[in-house]
């Protein structure tokens, strides 16, 4: 019942904790198991697919993603699945999916180049993840999470991407997130908040 509140998802929720989901694809990565059989009837299903994905080294794991990318319609899922894929798929198959027409396939290419990238190449990522165009609140709300994560690796350079950003939403989310954040120091918060106050008296 607590996971209903949280998820809004197709599937049916059973309530699995997500310790007992690792360590039953912990065991499942050391067998033989034909990915592609799994049955994927409820959220945990999908959660389990994922995991063994990210865990088993002898599949093609940009096939076995792309396959599943249609059961993940929810945030949680979309989250869970890419922190544990870090870089065993290549860049270009996340930055395809941000032109998808799927807001979740885009969703899960921005988390994955704000897991994977944001760090080596701040500039370059964050300008792929703002230039995504879609509507969708849990989009909007990725991208201002990416924003917000940039805040803590270089407050100037994306300083510069916040003012030039069109999306009000994102960016009064990407502050809220940034000065909620125990990684941005408290000088950087106060020029967020001064910044932010600055926009509401131009409005």
């Amino acid at each position: 019942e607590f996971d209903r509140g949280l998820v809004q998802t197709a599937y049916e929720i059973k309530g699995v904790r997500t310790s007992e989901l690792e360590r039953f694809a912990k065991e499942l990565g050391k067998e033989e198991v034909d990915l592609s059989a799994l049955p994927l009837n409820c959220h945990e299903d999908i959660l389990l697919k994922g995991f063994l994905i990210a865990k088993k080294k002898d599949i093609d794991k940009e096939k076995e993603l792309s396959a599943l990318l249609p059961y993940i319609d929810n945030w949680a899922t979309c989250d869970m699945i890419v922190s544990r894929i870090k870089n065993i798929i290549s860049p270009e198959f996340f930055i395809k999916l941000l032109q998808n027409g799927n807001p979740f396939y885009k969703r899960v290419g921005i988390v994955w180049l704000k897991n994977n990238r944001l760090k080596t190449n701040l500039t370059e990522t964050l300008k792929q993840i703002l230039n995504v165009e879609d509507e969708n609140y849990y989009v909007k709300m990725a991208k201002a999470w990416a924003m917000a994560d940039a805040f803590a690796i270089s407050f100037d350079q994306t300083f510069e991407f916040l003012k030039n950003c069109k999306d009000e939403f994102v960016v009064q989310k990407s502050i809220s997130k940034a000065c909620e954040s125990f990684r941005v120091k408290e000088e950087d918060k106060r020029k967020l908040k001064e910044f932010k106050r600055g926009k509401k008296n131009a409005g």
